[in-house]
């Protein structure tokens, strides 16, 4: 790049909010809490236990070893495991570890994850990899690795299949799309594209979408596989219904009052719905842009609009969309979509880290001079993301103000009814919970609507290259 030293800037500031997330999720006592869960689901699994029920997997979360703050400061509570039983299958090698060797090494898979994401979305959207780090650093890497959780894999996968349709690879497509099914609803959306647009991946994906099942039929048997879909599903979204780090529909739904059916159910439509809108979206700017790797990015930007399960975390998989577009959009539209762009790359409800208020700057204020190599626009960005961020911190001390709660009644068999409570008892249930998600969404609508008009020009833009990028190089 032109500026070596900001490369070394957003690799420095990454890095640093990265050990930071580490330090504040330590103090909690919940470092690397979802692997904990998913670990000890995989060792439930192994003893040919149900891995979905509150005993044994309390008993393994408890004993797993490592911190204990969390369960000292929130006893009786069960971290549910809502996997499908092949990622359990899958992570069940890791249990013949300790579980502090099994995180450290969950964690490099993590790390490494996110190194995939960045390079490939380099690659098929045509911007430099300092770019692509500025948009993962803080949404994937930050907000989910020091969590334990599965998106940065599940988002690297998206990232690798979009790579190999851009490529003309449609085995590595197809297998990658199948690895994006780690976190189900947010892979789904890819291997429909992958599956509907591309029929030479067809048959490998149907294969291993059947190898996958069959895996889960044998580590768990038909009968525990068939309640994961009937009860436990349908338990885990009562049991984050008010998570504050939710996105969903549904969730928004009902906090102003919606029956809790209702809202499931308009939830659920809304999700399949977007996903089919992303289908057709995704589909026509790879027609008009005659780059490919839109079929795998677009439909999963749709989803995460209000879609099942969505949280704060999850919503990176819209960047590369975001990435994407840009290179090909008319000069207004790219305008948008940049703007869009930053919204998303900072996780804003992210109000817990003492990095908070640092943290968006420099990302933002690197991309914004990436894109528009302006110094005005640049500090405008800047002093806007630490506004908005400095606002977040302010609304966070402020008093309670409840918004509408609804009584949820989940199986007590079921690791999700503590969850259940656990939740409801910390969210905010009020106003504020709701106006942090304001630059989320603003900016995912945003760039879902200059999607949806970028789709609708009939002329190609031949005269853009299918590697535009800023000009930073």
């Amino acid at each position: 790049m032109r500026n070596a030293w900001l490369s070394a800037v957003i690799v420095a500031v990454s890095l640093v909010a990265l050990g930071t997330q580490f330090w504040v999720v330590s103090r909690t006592g919940f470092s690397v809490g979802d692997f904990r869960a998913f670990y000890c689901a995989a060792k439930v699994t192994a003893e040919h236990h149900n891995p979905y029920l509150t005993e044994p997997l309390r008993t393994c979360e408890v004993n797993a070893g490592g911190s204990m703050e969390f369960f000292k400061h929130y006893p009786g509570v069960t971290i549910p495991a809502p996997l499908p039983g092949y990622v359990l299958a899958g992570v069940i090698p890791l249990t013949f570890l300790s579980f502090q060797m099994a995180a450290v090494i969950w964690v490099i898979i993590s790390l490494l994850a996110c190194i995939v994401a960045v390079v490939t979305v380099a690659r098929f959207a045509g911007v430099p990899w300092q770019v692509a780090l500025a948009a993962f650093s803080l949404s994937v890497g930050v907000l989910s690795v020091g969590f334990g959780e599965v998106v940065p894999i599940c988002i690297a996968c998206i990232c690798l299949s979009a790579y190999f349709v851009w490529v003309g690879n449609w085995n590595g497509a197809a297998i990658a799309a199948a690895g994006s099914l780690i976190e189900p609803h947010l892979g789904l959306p890819a291997a429909l594209a992958v599956f509907l647009w591309l029929p030479r991946a067809r048959l490998i994906l149907v294969s291993l979408a059947g190898l996958l099942a069959a895996v889960s039929i044998v580590a768990l048997g038909l009968r525990t596989n068939m309640d994961y879909f009937t009860s436990v599903l349908p338990a885990h979204v009562l049991s984050e219904i008010f998570r504050d780090t939710q996105y969903s529909l549904t969730e928004f739904l009902v906090s102003l009052g919606t029956p809790l059916r209702l809202a499931i159910e308009a939830g659920s439509i809304w999700y399949v719905a977007m996903i089919g809108i992303g289908l057709v979206v995704g589909h026509r700017l790879a027609d008009r842009t005659s780059n490919r790797a839109f079929l795998v990015c677009v439909p999963p930007a749709f989803a995460v609009l209000g879609g099942t399960f969505i949280h704060a975390t999850q919503i990176a998989a819209a960047l590369p969309a975001a990435m994407l577009l840009a290179g090909y959009a008319t000069t207004r539209a790219k305008t948008a979509c940049v703007i869009a762009l930053l919204a998303l790359s900072v996780p804003w409800g992210w109000s817990a880290s003492p990095a908070f208020i640092a943290a968006p700057v420099i990302p933002v204020g690197f991309l914004a001079w990436c894109y528009w190599q302006d110094l005005r626009a640049t500090i405008i960005a800047a002093i806007v993301a630490a506004s908005i961020a400095l606002s977040v911190i302010a609304l966070g001390r402020g008093p309670f103000q409840g918004l509408h709660t609804t009584a949820i009644s989940i199986d007590k068999r079921l690791a999700e009814s503590s969850w259940g409570e656990f939740t409801q008892t910390t969210a905010r249930h009020d106003a504020v919970a709701w106006i942090v998600r304001i630059p989320t969404w603003g900016g995912l609508i945003l760039l879902l609507s200059i999607l949806a008009q970028e789709a609708q020009r009939t002329r190609r833009r031949q005269h853009l290259s299918a590697r535009a990028s800023p000009d930073t190089a």
